[in-house]
Protein backbone atom coordinates (compact mmCIF):
# COMPACT_ATOMS: atom_id res chain seq x y z
CA UNK A 1 0.00 0.00 0.00
CA UNK A 2 1.24 3.48 -1.09
CA UNK A 3 1.77 5.74 2.06
CA UNK A 4 4.03 8.51 2.95
CA UNK A 5 6.79 6.59 3.58
CA UNK A 6 6.76 5.14 -0.45
CA UNK A 7 9.70 6.04 -1.56
CA UNK A 8 9.59 6.69 -5.81
CA UNK A 9 11.81 5.47 -8.60
CA UNK A 10 10.96 6.92 -11.77
CA UNK A 11 11.42 5.73 -15.41
CA UNK A 12 11.66 9.22 -18.39
CA UNK A 13 11.40 9.10 -21.83
CA UNK A 14 9.29 10.78 -24.80
CA UNK A 15 7.88 8.35 -25.67
CA UNK A 16 7.11 6.69 -22.67
CA UNK A 17 3.20 5.04 -22.77
CA UNK A 18 4.70 2.19 -24.41
CA UNK A 19 7.13 1.36 -21.59
CA UNK A 20 6.68 -1.88 -19.18
CA UNK A 21 8.75 -1.41 -16.38
CA UNK A 22 6.50 0.08 -13.92
CA UNK A 23 4.33 -2.60 -14.13
CA UNK A 24 7.19 -5.35 -14.01
CA UNK A 25 9.35 -3.50 -11.46
CA UNK A 26 6.45 -2.61 -9.63
CA UNK A 27 5.54 -6.45 -9.14
CA UNK A 28 8.77 -7.42 -8.54
CA UNK A 29 9.13 -4.90 -5.48
CA UNK A 30 5.64 -6.02 -4.00
CA UNK A 31 6.47 -9.60 -4.52
CA UNK A 32 9.47 -8.52 -1.94
CA UNK A 33 7.72 -6.82 0.76
CA UNK A 34 9.33 -3.16 -0.74
CA UNK A 35 7.69 0.15 0.46
CA UNK A 36 9.13 1.51 -3.56
CA UNK A 37 7.31 2.69 -6.03
CA UNK A 38 8.12 3.29 -9.90
CA UNK A 39 6.04 5.58 -11.95
CA UNK A 40 6.82 6.20 -15.57
CA UNK A 41 7.06 10.54 -16.79
CA UNK A 42 6.67 11.75 -20.08
CA UNK A 43 9.80 14.14 -20.26
CA UNK A 44 9.96 16.30 -23.26
CA UNK A 45 14.05 17.60 -24.34
CA UNK A 46 13.41 20.83 -23.49
CA UNK A 47 11.76 20.37 -19.97
CA UNK A 48 15.08 17.56 -19.09
CA UNK A 49 17.09 19.48 -16.68
CA UNK A 50 14.12 20.87 -15.20
CA UNK A 51 12.63 16.99 -14.30
CA UNK A 52 15.61 15.97 -13.34
CA UNK A 53 16.57 18.50 -10.80
CA UNK A 54 12.91 18.29 -9.40
CA UNK A 55 13.31 14.63 -9.14
CA UNK A 56 16.24 14.90 -6.80
CA UNK A 57 14.65 18.03 -4.82
CA UNK A 58 11.33 15.71 -4.34
CA UNK A 59 13.58 12.84 -2.97
CA UNK A 60 13.01 10.33 -5.67
CA UNK A 61 15.57 7.44 -5.16
CA UNK A 62 16.39 7.95 -8.86
CA UNK A 63 15.50 8.02 -12.47
CA UNK A 64 16.11 5.17 -15.34
CA UNK A 65 15.93 7.29 -18.44
CA UNK A 66 15.47 6.07 -22.30
CA UNK A 67 15.03 7.65 -25.52
CA UNK A 68 15.84 10.46 -26.44
CA UNK A 69 17.51 11.55 -23.22
CA UNK A 70 20.48 8.48 -22.59
CA UNK A 71 23.01 11.40 -23.93
CA UNK A 72 21.98 14.48 -22.44
CA UNK A 73 21.57 13.50 -19.21
CA UNK A 74 25.53 13.16 -18.81
CA UNK A 75 25.96 16.91 -18.65
CA UNK A 76 23.44 17.13 -16.05
CA UNK A 77 25.23 14.05 -13.78
CA UNK A 78 27.62 15.31 -10.82
CA UNK A 79 29.37 11.73 -11.29
CA UNK A 80 29.65 9.17 -13.78
CA UNK A 81 30.08 5.80 -13.24
CA UNK A 82 32.98 3.89 -15.56
CA UNK A 83 30.11 2.15 -17.33
CA UNK A 84 28.71 5.76 -18.57
CA UNK A 85 32.16 7.17 -19.22
CA UNK A 86 32.95 4.26 -21.24
CA UNK A 87 29.89 4.17 -23.25
CA UNK A 88 29.13 7.98 -23.45
CA UNK A 89 25.16 7.56 -22.07
CA UNK A 90 23.75 7.07 -19.22
CA UNK A 91 19.85 5.03 -18.53
CA UNK A 92 20.11 5.22 -14.67
CA UNK A 93 20.78 8.52 -12.27
CA UNK A 94 20.98 7.72 -8.80
CA UNK A 95 20.24 10.59 -6.37
CA UNK A 96 22.96 9.88 -3.53
CA UNK A 97 21.32 10.14 0.27
CA UNK A 98 24.88 12.86 -0.01
CA UNK A 99 22.90 15.19 -2.16
CA UNK A 100 25.19 13.83 -5.53
CA UNK A 101 23.35 12.87 -8.77
CA UNK A 102 25.43 9.72 -10.12
CA UNK A 103 25.29 8.49 -13.92
CA UNK A 104 25.00 4.70 -14.59
CA UNK A 105 25.02 2.50 -17.55
CA UNK A 106 23.58 -0.82 -17.90
CA UNK A 107 22.39 -1.73 -21.27
CA UNK A 108 25.26 -3.32 -22.12
CA UNK A 109 25.76 -5.51 -18.65
CA UNK A 110 22.33 -6.23 -18.43
CA UNK A 111 22.87 -7.86 -22.01
CA UNK A 112 26.26 -9.70 -20.41
CA UNK A 113 23.44 -10.85 -18.21
CA UNK A 114 21.02 -12.53 -20.05
CA UNK A 115 23.52 -13.99 -22.21
CA UNK A 116 24.78 -15.51 -19.34
CA UNK A 117 21.03 -17.15 -17.91
CA UNK A 118 21.02 -18.55 -20.96
CA UNK A 119 24.00 -20.19 -21.03
CA UNK A 120 26.62 -18.03 -23.21
CA UNK A 121 29.21 -15.85 -22.16
CA UNK A 122 31.20 -13.38 -24.08
CA UNK A 123 34.55 -14.08 -22.92
CA UNK A 124 37.02 -14.98 -25.54
CA UNK A 125 33.88 -15.22 -27.79
CA UNK A 126 33.93 -13.96 -31.75
CA UNK A 127 30.88 -12.01 -31.54
CA UNK A 128 29.15 -10.65 -34.68
CA UNK A 129 27.06 -7.23 -33.84
CA UNK A 130 24.30 -6.17 -37.16
CA UNK A 131 23.72 -2.39 -36.70
CA UNK A 132 25.95 0.81 -36.00
CA UNK A 133 23.88 2.87 -33.55
CA UNK A 134 23.61 3.58 -30.15
CA UNK A 135 22.60 -0.20 -28.97
CA UNK A 136 25.47 -1.35 -31.47
CA UNK A 137 28.04 0.77 -30.26
CA UNK A 138 27.22 0.01 -26.15
CA UNK A 139 26.97 -3.51 -26.70
CA UNK A 140 30.04 -3.86 -28.57
CA UNK A 141 31.84 -1.60 -25.94
CA UNK A 142 30.75 -3.82 -22.82
CA UNK A 143 31.27 -7.16 -24.36
CA UNK A 144 34.81 -5.82 -25.26
CA UNK A 145 35.63 -4.88 -21.73
CA UNK A 146 33.72 -8.41 -20.69
CA UNK A 147 36.99 -10.02 -22.91
CA UNK A 148 35.64 -10.96 -26.23
CA UNK A 149 38.13 -12.33 -28.13
CA UNK A 150 37.04 -10.32 -31.61
CA UNK A 151 34.09 -8.13 -32.72
CA UNK A 152 32.94 -7.71 -36.41
CA UNK A 153 29.88 -4.93 -36.69
CA UNK A 154 27.69 -5.43 -39.80
CA UNK A 155 26.05 -2.52 -40.83
CA UNK A 156 24.59 -1.15 -44.00
CA UNK A 157 26.06 1.94 -43.76
CA UNK A 158 29.73 1.05 -43.17
CA UNK A 159 31.22 4.54 -41.57
CA UNK A 160 29.40 3.95 -38.69
CA UNK A 161 30.15 0.80 -38.08
CA UNK A 162 33.49 1.49 -38.37
CA UNK A 163 33.12 4.72 -35.51
CA UNK A 164 32.29 1.75 -33.22
CA UNK A 165 35.29 -0.80 -34.31
CA UNK A 166 37.84 1.81 -33.53
CA UNK A 167 36.82 2.45 -30.26
CA UNK A 168 36.52 -1.59 -29.53
CA UNK A 169 40.12 -1.15 -31.17
CA UNK A 170 41.55 0.84 -28.30
CA UNK A 171 40.31 -1.16 -26.15
CA UNK A 172 42.90 -3.50 -27.38
CA UNK A 173 40.24 -5.73 -28.48
CA UNK A 174 40.29 -6.77 -32.65
CA UNK A 175 37.85 -5.40 -34.38
CA UNK A 176 36.47 -5.19 -37.91
CA UNK A 177 33.24 -3.19 -39.88
CA UNK A 178 31.79 -4.63 -42.63
CA UNK A 179 28.76 -3.71 -44.73
CA UNK A 180 25.84 -5.39 -43.67
CA UNK A 181 24.87 -7.70 -46.90
CA UNK A 182 23.63 -11.20 -47.86
CA UNK A 183 27.53 -12.37 -48.68
CA UNK A 184 29.32 -10.64 -45.60
CA UNK A 185 26.52 -12.61 -43.37
CA UNK A 186 27.15 -16.06 -44.74
CA UNK A 187 31.09 -15.49 -44.18
CA UNK A 188 31.18 -14.22 -40.59
CA UNK A 189 28.44 -16.81 -39.38
CA UNK A 190 30.79 -19.28 -40.42
CA UNK A 191 33.28 -18.68 -37.63
CA UNK A 192 31.25 -16.89 -35.06
CA UNK A 193 30.64 -17.61 -32.02
CA UNK A 194 27.90 -15.01 -31.16
CA UNK A 195 25.19 -13.32 -33.81
CA UNK A 196 23.55 -9.67 -31.58
CA UNK A 197 21.13 -8.05 -33.65
CA UNK A 198 21.10 -4.71 -32.90
CA UNK A 199 19.31 -3.33 -35.08
CA UNK A 200 15.31 -2.32 -35.00
CA UNK A 201 14.53 -5.33 -37.81
CA UNK A 202 12.26 -7.00 -36.40
CA UNK A 203 10.40 -4.71 -34.28
CA UNK A 204 6.98 -3.01 -35.15
CA UNK A 205 6.10 -2.15 -37.97
CA UNK A 206 9.14 -4.26 -39.13
CA UNK A 207 8.07 -7.27 -37.39
CA UNK A 208 7.73 -9.94 -40.59
CA UNK A 209 10.98 -8.86 -41.56
CA UNK A 210 14.64 -10.26 -40.43
CA UNK A 211 18.07 -8.79 -40.71
CA UNK A 212 19.74 -11.25 -42.40
CA UNK A 213 18.33 -14.52 -44.98
CA UNK A 214 17.69 -17.71 -43.14
CA UNK A 215 20.76 -19.35 -45.80
CA UNK A 216 23.07 -17.51 -43.75
CA UNK A 217 21.57 -18.93 -40.29
CA UNK A 218 21.39 -23.13 -42.10
CA UNK A 219 25.26 -22.47 -42.94
CA UNK A 220 26.54 -21.05 -39.71
CA UNK A 221 28.77 -22.67 -36.83
CA UNK A 222 26.67 -25.41 -35.28
CA UNK A 223 27.07 -23.91 -31.69
CA UNK A 224 26.27 -20.05 -33.02
CA UNK A 225 24.05 -18.07 -30.28
CA UNK A 226 21.75 -15.25 -31.49
CA UNK A 227 20.79 -12.85 -29.74
CA UNK A 228 18.02 -10.48 -30.58
CA UNK A 229 17.73 -7.50 -28.45
CA UNK A 230 13.97 -6.93 -29.74
CA UNK A 231 11.77 -7.82 -27.05
CA UNK A 232 8.55 -6.92 -28.54
CA UNK A 233 7.28 -9.04 -30.44
CA UNK A 234 8.76 -11.65 -28.12
CA UNK A 235 9.65 -14.19 -30.59
CA UNK A 236 11.04 -12.10 -33.97
CA UNK A 237 11.21 -14.05 -37.35
CA UNK A 238 14.95 -13.81 -36.97
CA UNK A 239 14.66 -15.68 -33.87
CA UNK A 240 12.19 -18.30 -35.08
CA UNK A 241 14.06 -18.65 -38.41
CA UNK A 242 17.34 -19.34 -35.71
CA UNK A 243 15.45 -22.13 -33.62
CA UNK A 244 14.45 -23.46 -37.22
CA UNK A 245 17.99 -23.66 -38.07
CA UNK A 246 19.02 -25.49 -34.97
CA UNK A 247 20.76 -23.05 -33.07
CA UNK A 248 20.17 -21.31 -29.97
CA UNK A 249 18.30 -17.85 -30.11
CA UNK A 250 17.97 -15.75 -27.26
CA UNK A 251 15.24 -12.63 -26.70
CA UNK A 252 15.77 -9.15 -26.16
CA UNK A 253 13.57 -9.59 -22.64
CA UNK A 254 16.42 -10.25 -20.17
CA UNK A 255 17.93 -7.23 -21.27
CA UNK A 256 15.26 -4.88 -20.12
CA UNK A 257 15.03 -7.45 -17.08
CA UNK A 258 18.33 -6.98 -15.71
CA UNK A 259 18.22 -2.85 -16.34
CA UNK A 260 15.46 -3.22 -13.63
CA UNK A 261 17.48 -5.67 -11.10
CA UNK A 262 20.11 -2.75 -11.79
CA UNK A 263 18.40 0.31 -11.12
CA UNK A 264 16.88 -0.91 -7.91
CA UNK A 265 19.95 -3.03 -6.31
CA UNK A 266 22.06 0.73 -7.23
CA UNK A 267 18.90 3.67 -6.08
CA UNK A 268 17.58 1.46 -3.33
CA UNK A 269 20.17 -1.15 -2.36
CA UNK A 270 17.88 -4.01 -2.80
CA UNK A 271 17.69 -6.98 -4.94
CA UNK A 272 14.62 -8.16 -6.95
CA UNK A 273 14.11 -11.49 -8.95
CA UNK A 274 14.32 -11.57 -12.68
CA UNK A 275 12.27 -14.22 -13.22
CA UNK A 276 9.59 -13.00 -10.81
CA UNK A 277 9.66 -9.69 -13.64
CA UNK A 278 9.63 -12.32 -16.59
CA UNK A 279 6.65 -13.87 -15.83
CA UNK A 280 4.53 -10.81 -15.63
CA UNK A 281 6.31 -8.85 -18.90
CA UNK A 282 5.02 -12.08 -20.26
CA UNK A 283 1.68 -11.28 -19.48
CA UNK A 284 2.06 -7.90 -19.95
CA UNK A 285 3.36 -8.66 -23.78
CA UNK A 286 0.65 -11.12 -24.30
CA UNK A 287 -2.01 -8.15 -23.57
Amino acid sequence: MISSRTRVLAIIGDPIGHSITPRIQNYALQHIGADILNIACLVAPSELEAAIRGARALGLLGLMVTIPHKEAVLRLCDELDDSARLIGVANLLHFTPQGKTIGYSSDGWAAVKSLEEEGTSVKDQRIVILGGGGSARSLALTFAAHGAHEIVLLNRTVERARTIAEEVEALNIPARAETLNASTCRRELVQADILVNATSIGMSPQADESPIEPQALKAARPGLTVYDIVYNPLETRLLRETRAAGLKGVDGLGMLIYTNVFAVEKCAGLKISAATMREEALRALGA
